[in-house]
């Protein structure tokens, strides 16, 4: 007697998502309903850390003005030509450095001691070459993304298995050919991780420029989130303080999983 096999129900995937959402969520609603407490039994300064409700009038009053939307897509406007200037540059040094043994030699000593410098310490000399405006922040942000993806992308070129390459020689290909279809894929997981690690520190100096660096337009747009957060620190308004902050974590969240998820197309068989 057959018996046929257990099947799994259709909405079996949504509901194992629901219940990650459930438990991502649990901390967030904890700390919220922790510092409603307090506001509430008025254990802190409101003027130093605004009540939960006051921060959610003003998060919607600069919503429906459009302050933090416009200073978002600035902000994210800055992150992306950045980053894919400093992952685009990286990859192809990255590359070059892991394939070539000359101009490992030549090219490591320089990049491994330029990552050194803490991001932010280039910007005195960016400024004295840029000024403070777009070509400077954009150059900063770029730094940022350049190193974590050259780095991995020269480790995921250096790596590729030795099988590899011999299936490589064995079918007689040429240089390009074995760098498209053998080293690149070879080298995917590698690829991604520092893709992740350079959106990331993108986005942190994306955030610095425009908080340290002052004023400056793309597209009439503004001065981005860095700019509305210096301003609320300014006028000493906690609540904008926080809206700003926290809008920053959910666009930087949302980079990060965008990221995981090509990942998960990319290599199916990895887990995230």
């Amino acid at each position: 007697m057959s018996t046929a096999p257990p099947t799994s129900s259709p909405s079996q995937p949504a509901l194992t998502r629901c219940g990650r959402l459930w438990r991502g969520a649990l901390l967030p609603i904890a700390l919220i309903a922790i510092w409603a407490a307090i506001s509430a039994a008025g254990l802190v300064n409101p003027e130093l850390f605004s009540p939960p409700q006051v921060v959610l009038h003003t998060a919607i009053e600069d919503f429906a003005s459009g302050a933090v939307p416009f200073a978002l897509a600035a902000t994210l406007l800055r992150a992306l030509i950045g980053s894919a200037i400093g992952i685009s540059a990286g990859f192809l040094v990255g590359t070059l450095l892991g394939l070539s043994g000359i101009a490992r030699r030549i090219g490591d000593p320089t990049i491994n001691s330029a990552r050194q410098i803490a991001l932010f310490a280039w910007i005195p000399l960016l400024s004295a070459w840029f000024g403070n405006g777009e070509l400077m922040k954009i150059t900063l942000i770029a730094l940022g993304a350049f190193f974590p993806m050259a780095l991995a992308a020269e480790a995921g070129c250096r790596n590729v298995p030795v099988p590899y390459r011999e299936i490589g020689r064995v079918l007689e290909l040429d240089r390009l050919t074995t760098l498209r279809r053998i080293v690149l894929p070879a080298a995917t997981p590698a690829l991604l991780a520092g893709l992740e690690l350079s959106l990331n520190i993108a986005w942190l100096g994306t955030f610095g420029a425009e908080y340290l660096i002052g004023t400056g337009y793309i597209n009439g747009m503004g001065d981005g989130l860095g700019a509305y957060l210096a301003a609320a620190r300014e006028f000493a308004r906690m609540d904008r303080v926080i809206v700003g902050v926290v809008s920053l974590a959910v666009v930087g969240l949302a980079l990060d999983r965008a990221v995981v998820l090509l990942s998960r197309r990319a290599l199916p068989w990895s887990r995230h």
